[in-house]
C-alpha cells in the first residue's frame, strides 16, 4: 500500500503537467514577451490618482501632513515611505503644483475619477 500511494501522486502530477503544457503554445508561436515587475503605465495611473488623493486630503478636507499619509498608504496598500518617494517624482510633483494652480472643487475630482468616495 505504501508504494502505490508515491506512485499514484507520481501520475496526477504528471497528468496536471501534460495539462498545462497543452494550454501553452510550443509551435513556435510568439506568445509575446513581459517585462518582470511592474507595469510602468499601472504606477503611472496610480501615482496620478495618488496625487489627486493627495490634494483632496490637503486642500479639501484640511488634513495634517502625518494623517495624509497615513490615508494614502491604507488607501493605496503601500508604504508611507513609497508614497513619499513617489510624490517627489518629477511629473507627480508638476501634477501637484497644476492642481494647486488651478485648485479644483470637488465636483472636478468626482468627475475624473467618479467610482473614487469624495465626501
Amino acid at each position: 500500500m505504501r508504494l502505490i500511494y508515491p506512485l499514484i501522486i507520481f501520475f496526477i502530477m504528471k497528468g496536471s503537467q501534460r495539462l498545462f503544457s497543452q494550454l501553452l503554445p510550443t509551435n513556435g508561436q510568439d506568445v509575446g514577451r513581459r517585462t518582470p515587475g511592474r507595469s510602468k503605465e499601472l504606477l503611472r495611473k496610480r501615482d496620478e490618482r495618488m496625487v489627486y488623493r493627495h490634494y483632496y486630503y490637503l486642500r479639501i478636507c484640511k488634513k495634517r501632513y502625518d494623517e495624509i499619509i497615513q490615508m494614502l498608504s491604507e488607501e493605496f496598500d503601500i508604504s508611507g515611505h513609497t508614497i513619499i518617494e513617489r510624490l517627489q517624482i518629477d511629473i507627480n510633483l508638476q501634477l501637484l503644483k497644476q492642481l494647486a494652480t488651478l485648485q479644483p472643487d470637488l465636483n472636478d475630482l468626482r468627475k475624473i475619477y467618479p467610482w473614487l468616495v469624495w465626501k
